[in-house]
């Protein structure tokens, strides 16, 4: 397609293959079947289309370079199927449990097993197959030397700084650059390594001026293919920003957004609009797609979170699974609404109309808010304007289910009284804010015992060695009351809570505590109530938590392993 200068209309056109088809076959999500129809209709499209620019490239020249992509590896996969094989079942792994922690379908994992599949990324399947070896060696504190046999090489090169990952890779054979991380781990490095205040002046937020000029639109205006449908977008921002009315805005989009984000400058206009409709005021109701690929799902949410964390966004999602051959929008704010559709695969000649009239307006709001009505909660976020509704929402919780809690400092439920009071003057913290803490403290206290009389928990907490501590020191944990100003521990302040927390554990049987000495995060913690819900938690920049709901998202946090961070 370089080659000749071919965009996919023009190969879907001369092909017959959808465009979404041939986007998947360009990026390596699927392999189109040598004996499939697809291939022999793309093969001779491309010469067709060649022939027609005058580029002397044959059919045979095209289908012969084609076949060796697509067979080149397969000699090398089976033996590293072989060798994959060997070792799940030296490891007692079943297919379901390997399936989770390289977040492939259970499904898929198995036909690939099966050798019924091979893997259109055999580089990245490789590495996150490897990854996953690494954390479950680490997890389930299994001995280096079970695998010295199988890998033929010492104890002491497994032991090496990142040395499972290193010769698993040299085991499984394919040469591997880097290690991968999961959507998950992703999603949550984003969200750890965020920072409001410096975004904020990236964007120059504060500068923003929204604009008085006169920007005129038709009552109704329709917009036609790619180009103008981001050009409606634009159109629906500006008309909300400069009306005068302050109402909520409700945005759905199962549109894709690959042909959008290959324009370099949209993401940035589009990203700046929303901003000027926060600066405005407004709060967005965004319903989000979640019908696709969870890393899809995930990359989509990791683009949203700079504007969750302005706690002026409540996010959604529909239950019921969408139709795969219509593709929709629907925007509406107090001054406008956007309505467009495409046929999935073709939403290069899809329409979108914008309305300003008012009885169109209040037609579309009405929809816009039955559609809210079928819509859930994708997840709650809260932030230090609702604290109190946070906290209220946190007592319930104490009272029912199983945990796990993987936090990312000591709970503060198991700190004796002398101990919190000592830190407490040490940081010369306020009276009034040492009470707060004090209370806090009790309370939580009093909910933990009557918790664990029972429910079970699982709690995960870092271990440190006095390097790592003075490394990255640790704090007071009181992000559930929002505490911004840090209290952090001294060395000798951290290893007696260490000790304090693991007598606690002793006297409560149903609470099991795991310590882990290399943490993957700093700044956040996640706590999973049964199987229903997962409250992730950032203890500052700013403080906030997420009150997660969607049952995808709660599986994908039952099933993650932490990274290893060396």
């Amino acid at each position: 397609m370089k080659t000749i200068s071919c965009t996919a209309k023009e190969l879907s056109d001369a092909s017959g293959v959808s465009q979404a088809t041939i986007s998947r076959y360009r990026h390596g999500e699927i392999e189109p079947p040598i004996d499939g129809s697809a291939f022999p209709a793309i093969i001779g499209a491309l010469a067709e289309i060649a022939g027609e620019k005058g580029i002397d490239l044959s059919e045979d020249e095209i289908r012969i370079e084609a076949v060796a992509s697509l067979t080149e590896d397969d000699s090398l996969f089976k033996e590293i199927l072989q060798k994959l094989r060997s070792l799940l079942s030296e490891l007692n792994i079943r297919n379901a449990e390997f399936a989770r922690g390289v977040s492939y379908d259970p499904s898929y994992i198995s036909r690939i097993l099966s050798g019924a599949n091979k893997p259109a990324d055999l580089e990245g399947f490789t590495a996150q197959t490897a990854s996953f070896i690494r954390q479950y060696v680490k997890v389930n504190h299994i001995s280096p030397s079970a695998l010295c046999t199988l890998y033929g090489c010492t104890e002491e090169e497994l032991n090496a700084p990142n040395g499972v990952f290193e010769k698993t890779v040299e085991y499984l054979g394919y040469a591997v650059p880097r290690e991968v991380e999961s959507p998950m781990s992703r999603f949550l490095d984003k969200m750890e390594t965020f920072n409001l205040d410096d975004f904020i002046r990236t964007i120059h937020f504060n500068d923003i001026k929204l604009p008085t000029a006169p920007f005129q639109l038709p009552t109704t205006k329709e917009y036609n293919g790619i180009q103008e449908m981001m050009e409606s977008e634009l159109d629906f921002i500006k008309a909300t920003v400069l009306s005068r009315s302050k109402k909520d805005c409700i945005l759905y989009s199962d549109m894709p957004l690959e042909e959008m984000a290959k324009d370099p400058e949209f993401p940035k206009k589009w990203m700046f609009g929303r901003a000027m409709m926060l600066k405005k005021g407004l709060h967005l109701h965004i319903i989000h797609d979640v019908n696709r690929p969870f890393h899809e799902m995930m990359l989509g949410l990791e683009g949203h979170i700079p504007m969750y964390m302005t706690g002026q966004i409540s996010p959604y999602y529909l239950t019921a699974s969408q139709s795969a051959v219509f593709n929709h929008l629907l925007n509406v704010s107090g001054a406008a609404a956007l309505e467009g559709h495409a046929i999935a695969g073709h939403q290069s000649s899809g329409r979108y109309t914008l309305y300003k009239a008012k009885e169109d307006v209040r037609h579309f709001r009405a929809r816009a808010e039955q559609l809210l009505e079928k819509a859930r909660p994708l997840m709650d976020i809260y932030r230090s304007e609702r604290k109190e509704d946070f906290f209220i929402h946190l007592k319930k919780l104490w009272e029912s289910d199983d945990r796990k809690v993987v936090a990312s400092s000591l709970p503060i439920y198991t700190i004796s009284d002398d101990l919190l009071e000592s830190i407490l003057n040490r940081n010369h913290i306020p009276e009034n804010s040492a009470e707060i803490i004090r209370e806090f403290y009790t309370e939580y206290r009093e909910a933990a015992e009557k918790l664990l009389r029972e429910h079970h928990v699982t709690l995960v907490i870092p271990e440190l060695s006095r390097e790592q501590f003075e490394r990255s020191p640790l704090n007071l944990s009181l992000a559930e009351i929002f505490f911004e100003t840090d209290v952090p521990y001294t060395y000798e302040e951290y290893a007696l809570h260490l000790e304090q927390t693991k007598e606690f554990s002793q006297r409560h049987g149903n609470m099991k505590l795991e310590l882990d000495d290399t943490p993957a995060f700093r700044n956040i913690s996640y706590a999973i109530i049964g199987n229903r819900l997962v409250i992730v938690s950032k203890n500052k920049f700013p403080t906030i938590h997420f009150v997660i709901h969607h049952k995808r998202m709660v599986k994908a946090f039952l099933d993650f392993i932490p990274p290893i961070r060396e």
